[in-house]
C-alpha cells in the first residue's frame, strides 16, 4: 500500500520572504521588548554621525568668511574653538555610543540565540528528521552566530541608513543653490554604482545554500575533532587523515566560492571608481567655473567642495545600505522562517494526560502506514497492533525492518502518514503533545546524557529539584548503587569528563543501568526500549533486559532487538519485516511455526548459546 504524504501532515520548507519593512519592525518589536536602550544608542550614534561631517564641512567656510570679512584674529580664533570643541564632544559622545551599541548588540545576539535554541530544543521531532528544517536550522545559527552576525549587523546597517538620509537631506539642502541639472547627475551616476551593487546580492543570493553547505561540513568536522567521546575511534582507526581530506576539500570549495564572489566585487568596484571620479570631476569642473565667473565666493566653493563630497558618499550609503539591508533581510526572513517552521502537534489545548499517569492504558494502531519526508516508499505499511495494560510486547526483526519507526509513532514522535494511534481509545493527535509524552519512559540506542551529577541524571532534573530517596531507589532497583557508593562523592559525582577534569566515566553495562534508573525514576506507565544495549554483548543484553522486565512488571513495556534470545521472556514478539509484522506469537509459539523468526533465531543460535532454547534449536 502506497501512501503520498500529506502537505498537512508532513512540515514542508516554508521560506516566507517577509518585506524589508515587515523584517524592520521585526528588529524594532523585539529590541524595544528585550533592550530599549539599544534604539536609544543607535538613535544618539546616528545623530554624532551625521553631526560631525556637517561641522567639519562648515569649519572651513566660517573661518574663511572670517578672513575675508576682516573679523579680527581672536573673534576668527574663538570662531574655530567653537567647532573645535563641538567636534571633540561630539567625537567622544560618538565614541562611547559605539561601545554601549557594541555592548547591546551583544545581548541581543543573546537573545536571538536562546530563540534558535528554544526552537530547536521544542520543535516537534519530526521536524528534526526534516531536512530543509535542520538546512533552516543551520542557517538560522549561522546568522546569529557572533557579535558581527547578520542578526546583530541589523543594527549597524539601521544607524547606517538613518544616518545617510539625514545627512543626504542636509547636504542636499546646502546644494539647493546650485542647478539642478548638476544634483541630477550626482544622482544619476550614484544609482548606476547601485545597480552595478545589486547584482552582487543576487548572485549571493542565489549561491547562499554552497556557502551553507560547505561551511555546515567543516563545522561538523572541526566540532567532532574536538569531541572526547571521539576521540578514541579517531586515534585507533587512523581517522585523522581521511577527516582533515574531507576538510580540506570542503575548505577548497569555500574557497572557491570567496574566491568567485571576490572577482565579482572587483569588477564591481572598478566601475564604482570609474563612475565616481566621472562624477566628482564634472562636479569640481563646475565649481572652477562659478568661482571665476563671480558667482560664488570662495568660502563658498570650499563649502560646496565639501558638500558634493558629502553629497555623493551619503547618496551612495543610501543605496548601498540599500543593497546590504536587502541581504540582510533576507537573513532575517530565513530566521524568522526557521522560528515559525510549522509545528504539527498540538501544544496549546489539547487532551492532558493528568487522569492516565496512575496505570497503563491500551495502546493500538489501526491501519498504520508512515513515509518519512522526501521518501519515496512507506517504511512502515498497513499496521494494526493493540498492545494491553501492563503487557511486556518484544518487537524484532533486521536493520531496517522499521522496528525504531514504530516505537516513534507509539511514543507520539511522529504521526502516521495514514492510519490511527489511539491511546486509551484516543486518537493520539487529540492529545496535549508536550502531556502525551509524560506517559512514556523510554531509552533508545542513541541516547543523550547531559554531564550532570548522577542524582540530577537520574531525576532528569536542574540542581535541588530532584528528589534524592526516590533517586537512590531508582538506582538500587537498576542495580547501580554499589557502584555509586564507590565514588568519592557518590550520588553527587559528576559524570563525563567533558566540562570536568573530575568527572567518571562508566562502562557501557553501567551506563545502560543509570539510564534504567533514570526510566524508573520518571515513573511513567509506559515503557520504550529502542535497542539501547546494542552495544552491549548478547550475555549483558539479555541479563540487563531480565531487570528491566523485573522492575517493569506492573509497567506496559516495548522491548525493541535484532538479539532474539533476549527478548524470550516477553508475553507476546512481533516480527517485523519489509516494514509489516510478519509473524506474532510467544518465543515457543513462534519456533514451532519454522518461519522467518525461527530462521533467524536459528541463524543467531550458531554464534551464542546462552540460553536452553537456543541448544535445542542446535539439536
Amino acid at each position: 500500500m502506497e501512501h503520498e504524504p500529506s502537505s498537512g501532515k508532513q512540515a514542508q520548507a516554508i521560506y516566507k520572504h517577509y518585506s524589508v519593512f515587515q523584517n524592520i519592525l521585526y528588529c524594532i518589536k523585539n529590541t524595544y521588548i528585550c533592550y530599549p536602550p539599544l534604539l536609544f544608542w543607535c538613535l544618539l550614534l546616528m545623530l554624532t554621525r551625521v553631526a560631525l561631517p556637517v561641522l567639519s564641512t562648515f569649519l572651513p567656510k566660517a573661518v574663511i568668511d572670517a578672513v575675508t570679512e576682516g573679523k579680527g584674529i581672536l573673534e576668527t580664533a574663538m570662531i574655530t574653538l567653537y567647532f573645535t570643541i563641538s567636534i571633540a564632544a561630539i567625537n567622544g559622545l560618538q565614541g562611547f555610543g559605539k561601545k554601549c551599541v557594541y555592548w547591546h548588540k551583544y545581548k541581543m545576539n543573546t537573545y536571538y540565540l536562546r530563540k534558535a535554541a528554544d526552537k530547536g530544543l521544542t520543535t516537534d521531532y519530526c521536524n528534526q528528521e526534516n531536512d530543509e528544517f535542520r538546512k533552516l536550522q543551520s542557517e538560522s545559527h549561522e546568522y546569529c552566530h557572533g557579535n558581527f552576525s547578520e542578526m546583530t549587523e541589523v543594527y549597524d546597517a539601521g544607524v547606517s541608513m538613518l544616518s545617510n538620509l539625514l545627512g543626504f537631506t542636509v547636504y542636499l539642502g546646502i546644494l539647493a543653490r546650485l542647478k539642478l541639472l548638476i544634483v541630477l547627475f550626482l544622482a544619476a551616476t550614484t544609482l548606476v554604482s547601485f545597480f552595478l551593487d545589486k547584482q552582487i546580492l543576487k548572485w549571493a543570493e542565489a549561491h547562499s545554500r554552497e556557502k551553507v553547505g560547505y561551511r555546515q561540513k567543516t563545522q561538523y568536522i572541526t566540532r567532532i575533532s574536538g569531541d572526547y567521546a571521539s576521540a578514541k575511534d579517531i586515534r585507533i582507526y587512523d581517522m585523522s587523515k581521511w577527516m582533515n581530506q574531507v576538510y580540506q576539500q570542503n575548505l577548497k570549495g569555500l574557497s572557491g566560492y570567496f574566491h568567485r564572489y571576490t572577482k565579482k566585487v572587483f569588477g564591481v568596484s572598478a566601475a564604482d571608481n570609474g563612475l565616481a571620479l566621472l562624477r566628482e570631476g564634472a562636479a569640481y569642473a563646475y565649481l572652477l567655473a562659478l568661482v571665476f565667473g563671480g558667482q560664488i565666493s570662495v568660502a563658498d566653493f570650499v563649502l560646496y567642495f565639501s558638500a558634493i563630497t558629502g553629497f555623493s558618499v551619503w547618496l551612495s550609503g543610501i543605496l548601498g545600505q540599500a543593497s546590504n539591508i536587502s541581504r540582510l533581510s533576507m537573513a532575517v526572513s530565513h530566521f524568522r522562517s526557521f522560528l515559525s517552521f510549522p509545528e504539527q502537534f498540538q501544544r496549546e489545548g489539547g487532551v492532558e494526560t493528568d487522569a492516565l499517569l496512575a496505570f497503563p492504558k491500551v495502546i493500538e494502531l489501526k491501519n498504520v502506514c508512515y513515509r518519512y519526508p522526501g521518501a519515496k516508499a512507506d517504511t512502515l505499511l498497513d499496521i494494526n497492533l493493540k498492545i494491553n495494560p501492563a503487557e511486556h510486547l518484544a518487537v524484532v526483526g533486521l536493520n531496517g525492518a522499521g522496528k525504531t519507526t514504530l516505537v516513534k509513532l507509539i511514543c507520539g514522535l511522529i504521526d502516521p502518514t495514514a492510519g490511527t494511534v489511539l491511546y486509551d481509545g484516543t486518537d493520539v493527535r487529540a492529545y496535549n503533545r508536550t502531556a502525551y509524552y509524560r506517559l512514556f519512559s523510554a531509552v533508545f540506542q542513541q541516547f543523550s546524557i547531559l554531564p550532570a551529577t548522577i542524582e540530577e541524571i537520574a531525576g532528569e532534573s536542574a540542581p535541588g529539584q530532584v528528589d534524592p530517596e526516590a533517586a537512590e531507589n531508582c538506582l538500587i532497583q537498576a542495580g547501580l548503587w554499589d557502584k555509586i557508593q564507590e565514588l568519592p562523592n557518590g550520588i553527587k559525582s559528576t559524570y563525563s569528563r567533558g566540562i570536568q577534569d573530575d568527572g567518571i566515566e562508566f562502562s557501557g553495562g553501567e551506563l545502560q543501568k543509570l539510564l534504567l534508573a533514570r526510566a524508573l525514576y520518571k515513573n511513567a506507565p509506559e515503557m520504550v526500549l529502542d535497542e539501547p544495549t546494542a552495544a552491549l554483548d548478547p550475555i549483558s543484553e539479555s541479563r540487563l533486559y531480565e531487570t528491566y522486565h523485573k522492575v517493569m512488571e506492573n509497567h506496559s513495556t516495548v522491548f525493541i532487538s535484532h538479539r532474539l534470545a533476549s527478548t524470550r521472556f516477553c508475553s507476546r514478539i512481533l516480527l517485523m519485516d519489509g516494514g509489516r509484522i510478519a509473524e506474532e506469537g510467544t518465543h515457543e509459539q513462534l519456533l514451532s511455526q519454522k518461519g522467518k523468526y525461527y530462521e533467524l533465531f536459528e541463524t543467531q543460535a550458531k554464534y551464542y548459546r546462552e540460553h536452553p532454547a537456543g541448544k535445542e534449536a542446535e539439536e
